[in-house]
């Protein structure tokens, strides 16, 4: 009585369509973790973004009386330049409008310096409505990012405020 033996185990073929099957996988899931941490990182500029419009609006709160003698409206600001001599006295520090005009424009383009370094940030000042006590300000910051075909294109974040 002759038994025939049983193979067992895995052909060449089937070895080679497993591994072919879980190759294309793999790759599916690596473009696919690339694409989610080129998102996260876009998410975190987006966070930067946002802190700074709200910092630049605690700004305005800071010193209200000099910001309402100062003329805000209109004002953009890519970079940080050199701190007015005003922030340097021990004194007065920066009291008139001009000054404060300078003082708030330095301190916002430390904040696009630091934070948004490289994405060649804007932030624009503008005066929706009102005067003095009742102005509404827009404070809109703007930067470039990078798309999936390396093309820039800008984006925004944008906060209408009364101080």
């Amino acid at each position: 009585m002759n038994k025939l033996k049983r193979q067992q185990g895995f052909t060449l073929m089937e070895v080679m369509v497993a591994l072919f099957i879980l190759t294309i996988g793999m790759l599916g899931s690596t473009s696919m973790m690339l694409r989610s941490q080129q998102k996260a990182a876009e998410t975190n500029t987006e966070i930067n973004a946002a802190q700074r419009v709200w910092n630049i609006t605690e700004i305005f709160r800071s010193n209200i009386t000099g910001v309402n003698a100062s003329t805000l409206d209109g004002l953009t600001v890519t970079t940080a330049g050199a701190a007015p001599a005003c922030m340097s006295s021990l004194g007065a520090g920066c009291a008139s409008g001009g000054e404060m005009t300078s003082m708030i424009s330095y301190l916002i383009g430390m904040e696009l310096n630091t934070f948004l370094a490289n994405k060649n940030p804007k932030a624009e000042i503008l005066n929706i409505s009102g005067t003095d006590e009742d102005a509404v300000y827009e404070v809109s910051v703007t930067w470039e990012e990078l798309d999936k075909d390396g093309n820039t294109y800008e984006k925004d974040y944008t906060m209408i405020f009364q101080p």
